[in-house]
């Protein structure tokens, strides 16, 4: 018997041992447990070792604390007798729910309890102090299986019993654990969780890419649900509807390049005017330019035609070094003061004949 103790005493210990953190159970659950076990009588009771029967109801206070009434019933032969006795046992017993292993709920009890033996003409009643560890099993949310250790001190007749059950739970109020809601946020419906959205108000119901954002297939800065033309050649010449803006094709352009005086260098205020042809150039491949200098009559005329070539050369290098227009698309000519456009007896007059003009011609 002793031997038989002192492994019951090692399982104990290493049940418990084995706990580790998990989940506990939930408070209001109660549990009827049905079970049968092996009971093992101290030596001095000159019992047999027997079965049992065991019927008990457990209630879940706290996710870690509960409580449990329980009936014990069991027959054993007594030790070197033909005759047996009838064992019954009335158990209160607190539970300690630690914490839950994967499906298993351990736990640790003790508790008192009232003991009797029936032997017919005679009958023994004690006081009884228990303690144990357990485990239960869950299947699902009802049902469980149980598994339960327990050492008997008797106050009257200062024994050690043991006693092992196994049996099944079913219970009464337990619900399932409803999972954890996990909010995944999509503000623009987009199918782009907003973390991950660089666009968080894309309209609903257009294309986006993996960012988030509108496609923009031509890549002119205009999405293609607001582009109307949205296979065009992405060019910064587009309108806000994402469309080439098409330009006339113009025969000439006047260039305000006003020269000082005997001076063949553009002025800073006069870059804008040269860029737009060369804008134009780009927009029009099929476009050459003639840039045509001119002066006024001040001074010789071979030498204000030599002075307005070197003004139209100017627009040219600029044209081909700056803006990268082909060279045999782009010429210069002199024209001196042969093709006045105003009179050269005012100020005013001469200021508007030192002029640039840019002759345009298509192939």
């Amino acid at each position: 018997m002793k031997n038989i103790n002192g492994k019951l005493s090692l399982i104990m210990c290493a049940m418990v041992a084995s706990v580790q953190p998990a989940l506990a159970e939930k408070a209001g659950t109660t549990y009827l447990n049905p079970a049968v076990g092996y009971h093992m009588f101290g030596s001095k009771l000159g019992v047999e070792d027997g079965a049992a029967l065991v019927i008990g109801g457990e209630y879940v206070i706290s996710p870690k604390f509960g409580a449990e009434v329980s009936y014990l019933y069991g027959n054993s032969d007594i030790d070197g007798s033909s005759g047996d006795v009838d064992n019954a046992q009335y158990t209160l017993d607190g539970l300690y729910y630690t914490p839950e292993i994967g499906n298993w709920q351990p736990f640790i009890n003790a508790g008192v309890g009232h003991g009797t033996f029936d032997l017919g003409a005679y009958d023994t009643k004690e006081t009884q102090l228990n303690v144990g560890v357990g485990s239960r099993y869950h299947f699902n949310d009802k049902w469980s299986a149980r598994l339960q250790a327990k050492m008997i001190n008797s106050l009257d007749d200062e024994r050690w019993d043991s006693l092992i059950t196994v049996g099944v739970s079913y219970a009464f109020g337990r619900k399932s654990k409803a999972p954890a809601a996990v909010v995944l946020l999509d503000g623009d419906g987009d199918a782009i969780l907003d973390k991950n959205d660089q666009c968080l108000n894309t309209p609903s119901g257009v294309y986006v890419d993996d960012s988030g954002c509108a496609l923009d297939r031509d890549g002119d800065g205009i999405p293609d649900y607001l582009d109307h033309c949205p296979d065009s050649v992405s060019t910064d010449s587009i309108d806000e509807n994402g469309c080439v803006i098409v330009m006339e094709q113009p025969a000439s352009m006047k260039l305000e390049v006003h020269f000082a005086n005997n001076s063949a260098v553009i002025p800073e205020a006069s870059q804008n005017e040269i860029k737009d042809v060369a804008d134009l150039m780009t927009q029009f491949l099929n476009a050459d330019v003639v840039i045509e200098g001119h002066s006024d009559s001040s001074g010789e005329a071979a030498y204000n035609k030599a002075l307005s070539q070197r003004r139209a050369d100017a627009v040219r290098d600029i044209l081909i070094s700056e803006y990268g227009i082909d060279t045999s698309r782009v010429s210069a000519v002199g024209y001196g003061q042969e093709q006045p456009v105003a009179s050269n007896s005012t100020k005013e007059g001469r200021l508007e004949n030192r002029r640039v003009m840019a002759e345009i011609s298509y192939k």
